[in-house]
């Protein structure tokens, strides 16, 4: 065979096979499955949730107030569309205003109303729409925007911490208007006895307010408020937060142990850090209840850092049923010369 010849035989062979590949692609285009738009469509049998506008930006208002909008939704599938729930997270509550069944091209709205008296600054709020679209079944909305408090207040809180039992503590917060040139406070209240409040300085509509810890006569956590009445048309009554801890000789973390469900059988230990505060204080005696509960010191240091480690044993003959124990720390401390730590939980048969 001449070589002219061959090679035209070639490339008439390659032409066919070209040729019959392109076919071949063409028909696998055509096929349903392959086909992006042919996806959409067969999704979009179904119902299908749809919001032009899902995100709303109130701008800037002031704290205490409310904003309402509504946000208009359109079903454009090819089913009915069921909302089942709406759920807002904090700062807003949301309600459908149309049925909650809507059949395919429909339109429906949801209300949504944002109160701003415990936010400030900037802020993102969120509004689950849960339906039966299957491509969006938690339809997420946002609220947002700039809270201002016409009201000043440095700091927010007051956080008194860890105060010796018979210690007294000072604190002062500074209070002003942003926009009320002749700003007042007409009134000061403390919720707890215990805390005293006074006005330590006032220049120009800005107010420098003590507030002193004088005495609480109990060991522990304590937290209240300072309210306070403004002229301010927007802000009449401002509340300042404090909270601290109280605490004596001793201090236990937990100040309960929780084993839990435990089941029958079963030897479970927690641990009990024991903070020392003052020199020369110390554990001489345990004692616990009931009888399937045992204690033992696992370690104690000294000097700077005086504490004890105990371990609280719940044993495997505990018998079932609810534990409501104790453990009682008897020391040499005046005011704490016993300590009591509640052993809670629940012992299940196996």
């Amino acid at each position: 065979m001449n070589k002219p010849y061959f090679t035209t035989i070639l490339l008439f062979m390659v032409t066919v096979c070209q040729f019959i590949m392109y076919v071949e692609l063409q028909g696998a285009e055509a096929v349903p499955g392959n086909d992006k738009d042919s996806d959409i469509n067969v999704s979009a049998q179904g119902p299908a949730i749809f919001f032009e506008k899902p995100d709303f930006n109130f701008g800037k208002i002031f704290k205490g107030q409310k904003i309402e909008h509504i946000y208009e939704f359109e079903n454009r599938g090819k089913d009915v569309l069921n909302i089942g729930k709406v759920k807002p997270s904090c700062g807003c509550t949301a309600a459908i205003l149309t049925n909650n069944t809507i059949p395919p091209g429909e339109t429906g709205a949801i209300k949504a109303t944002f109160n701003s008296s415990t936010l400030s600054g900037n802020v993102t709020k969120s509004i689950s729409v849960i339906s039966n679209d299957p491509e969006h079944p938690s339809y997420k909305l946002s609220i947002s925007g700039e809270i201002i408090e016409e009201v000043s207040i440095k700091p927010k809180n007051i956080d008194f911490g860890s105060v010796p039992l018979g210690e007294k503590r000072n604190k002062t917060v500074t209070i002003k208007s942003q926009t009320t040139p002749d700003f007042k406070i007409k009134k000061i209240i403390s919720s707890k006895p215990f805390i005293n409040v006074s006005m330590a300085e006032e220049k120009d509509g800005e107010y420098v307010i003590s507030i002193a810890l004088e005495h609480n006569p109990e060991i522990g956590r304590f937290s209240g408020g300072i309210y306070l009445e403004t002229n301010s048309q927007r802000q009449k009554k401002v509340t300042i937060p404090f909270f601290g801890e109280m605490v004596g000789d001793i201090t236990t973390y937990p100040k309960k142990i929780y084993y839990g469900f435990v089941t029958k059988g079963k030897e479970l230990t927690h641990k009990l850090f024991v903070k020392i505060n003052k020199d020369n204080i110390k554990i001489l005696d345990i004692k616990t209840s009931p009888d399937y509960v045992s204690a033992e010191i696992v370690e104690e240091g000294e000097k700077d850092d005086h504490h004890y480690l105990i371990e609280v044993t719940l044993h495997a003959e505990a018998i079932a049923g609810k534990i409501g124990g104790l453990l009682e720390l008897h020391t040499n401390s005046m005011i704490q010369p016993v300590v009591i730590i509640p052993l809670m939980g629940e012992i299940e048969e196996g």
